[in-house]
């Protein structure tokens, strides 16, 4: 596999797709496979950041009905892909498409070979669950790279006014990130099934006149079957969710492919037969498997697994750079990693915001254009044995470098800044202990909870408001926290009594010990200390939730979910 300087503005290597192959006994069937031929076109590094600037309307039927989904880390939205890629003419463009095994994926024809544009697309990415938060894009389970596709002969054969019904087509991927994301079924939904529908559908994809990156479901009102082969519908939706799936959600299936407009209603291209045929034929050649699966549960909740290696035994980062919460102006900004393996490396990997390198040796690095903010910077390390070690680390961008992650050079609070760490303190914390979820959806796929039911959102503490600190909420927040987390990981008590109600992973009973003073006696915030207990308590949910080191060392005194 190629090494990727960045993860998405550089990692857009697809397969260069500039002819025609089909197979001679196929050549009168207008569904046969039509491949493109081996070999990979140069990336470029603007390909995503210029697509971002393209948007074009579809059909919006008023009132528009689509709701973002973020996070989407959450099955089945986990599952939706992002395509992005460049024509033969140079033209950028995206799409959206649906894992339907680890490493294929559902998209529309038109996504793949357009005759008006040069035919197949040159470069072609794929992010499934991709996301934006803080104005940046966020890539939870990795880029993959187009490295076959196919779409049906007839479909190439129609040349600039193609027969929509050969508007589907079938990516593999270099990486087989349905293993972690999830995949989907396909399902063939007879016309009686449709008659007096009482299941509710959604379609999902990534449109273009909202931000970047950002995942929308919008419902499905009228569903009506137009001949054989197509659903038209009122559902919402724009360039860029072409290819997006109809999902039946009580199966949580894809039943239909979002493929074009029309003046009254959006089309889908209906999931029949032949449509199956077509991807199994397809997998069938190019050694691919096909089949739903949900992300891995955590460990413990779905019956026993074989455990896997000891966390990061033998490994270790010895370097990185910038220092752990280091402040560097903005600009460009070298990051780097060093590890050291008593066992030979199989991957060791950096990213930051949309940036990632990947190396086989001890040390990789990347040179990162990073505007001021807040950045979070995650390095992997795996040997040839399997075993892996992460860490996870903050650094400030900003052309004051006294300022720090929560406050400024004056000691004064970044609100945004510690309010949302805060939330994502809170909302991981209730999650883990009891199953509260912050938007009602399900996340047992991607963050590990004690709760065997999901329990509905409960509103979260504002600690900065206009006027500073609340005091009040601030020290009741933080005290809940730190108490509640020393009890979950060591059985500290906050008040000298046992706590059945609250999940711990100790053996014994420990006596209370102090929290921090937040304040001085006149109600002024101590930055230091708010500092301390913050950093502390992420790099703690860091660790015990996904395996994450903040020192680059394996916390031996720390239980972690991340393995068996």
């Amino acid at each position: 596999m190629p090494r990727w300087v960045v993860a998405l503005l550089v990692a857009l290597i697809g397969a260069s797709l500039n002819g025609v192959l089909v197979p001679t006994s196929a050549a009168n069937d207008p569904e046969a496979l039509v491949r493109p031929p081996a070999g990979f076109a140069a990336a470029q590094s603007a390909l995503l950041a210029q697509a971002a600037e393209r948007a074009r309307y579809q059909r919006i039927f008023p009132p528009d009905d689509r709701v973002r989904v973020t996070p989407t880390t959450s099955f089945p939205a986990s599952a939706i892909v992002l395509l992005v890629g460049e024509t033969a003419d140079r033209r950028l463009f995206s799409c959206s498409g649906t894992l339907i095994g680890p490493a294929v994926v559902l998209t529309a024809a038109h996504c793949l070979y357009l005759a008006e544009t040069g035919g197949w697309v040159a470069r072609l990415a794929v992010v499934p669950g991709a996301d934006r938060q803080r104005g940046q894009l966020v890539t939870p389970f990795g880029t993959a790279s187009a490295i076959d596709a196919s779409v049906p002969r007839g479909w190439v054969e129609g040349g600039t006014s193609p027969d929509k019904t050969y508007d589907f087509g079938v990516v593999l991927l270099d990486r087989p990130l349905g293993l972690q994301a999830g995949s989907l079924p396909l399902a063939v939904v007879a016309d009686s099934e449709l008659e007096n529908r009482s299941w509710p559908v959604t379609t999902a994809g990534y449109p273009s006149d909202k931000p970047f990156g950002t995942l929308w479901f919008a419902p499905v009102g009228r569903l009506l079957v137009q001949g054989d082969d197509f659903f038209l519908t009122d559902a919402d939706w724009i360039e860029g969710v072409s290819g997006g799936p109809l999902l039946r959600e009580d199966t949580q299936s894809v039943f239909g492919i979002a493929v074009a407009e029309s003046f009254v209603a959006n089309i889908a291209r209906r999931v029949t037969p032949d449509v199956v045929r077509f991807v199994e034929r397809f997998c069938a050649d190019a050694g691919c498997q096909l089949g739903a699966s949900r992300p891995p549960a955590p460990p413990g909740e779905s019956g026993p697994r074989p455990a896997p290696p000891s966390p990061g035994v033998g490994m270790r980062f010895v370097a990185v750079e910038p220092a752990r919460y280091a402040t560097v102006l903005p600009g460009r900004v070298r990051v780097s990693v060093q590890v050291e393996s008593e066992r030979p490396l199989r991957e060791l990997a950096v990213r930051v915001a949309s940036y990632e390198a990947r190396s086989d040796q001890p040390t990789v690095s990347l040179d990162a254009w990073l505007d001021p903010g807040n950045y979070t910077i995650e390095a992997v390390a795996r040997d040839t044995s399997g075993r892996e070690l992460r860490t996870i680390w903050d650094i400030v961008v900003s052309w004051d470098l006294g300022d720090t992650l929560w406050f400024d050079s004056q000691g004064r609070p970044k609100a945004e800044a510690v309010n949302a760490t805060v939330r994502a303190l809170v909302e991981a914390f209730r999650w883990h202990l009891y199953g509260t979820s912050w938007d009602g959806r399900d996340h047992r796929g991607a963050m590990p909870t004690h709760a065997q039911a999901v329990r509905p959102p409960e509103p979260v503490p504002v600690l900065v408001n206009a006027d500073g600190f609340d005091r009040e909420v601030t020290v009741t927040t933080l005290r809940a926290l730190v108490e509640a987390f020393r009890w979950h990981l060591y059985g500290i008590s906050w008040d000298g009594a046992p706590h059945p109600e609250v999940p711990t992973h100790a053996q014994r009973l420990l006596p209370p010990e102090p929290v921090d003073t937040w304040f001085t006696p006149e109600g002024q915030p101590i930055p230091e200390a708010i500092t301390g207990t913050l950093r502390a308590l992420q790099e703690a949910f860091r660790w015990h939730l996904y395996g994450a080191t903040w020192d680059g060392t394996p916390r031996v005194d720390m239980p972690t979910h991340a393995w068996g």
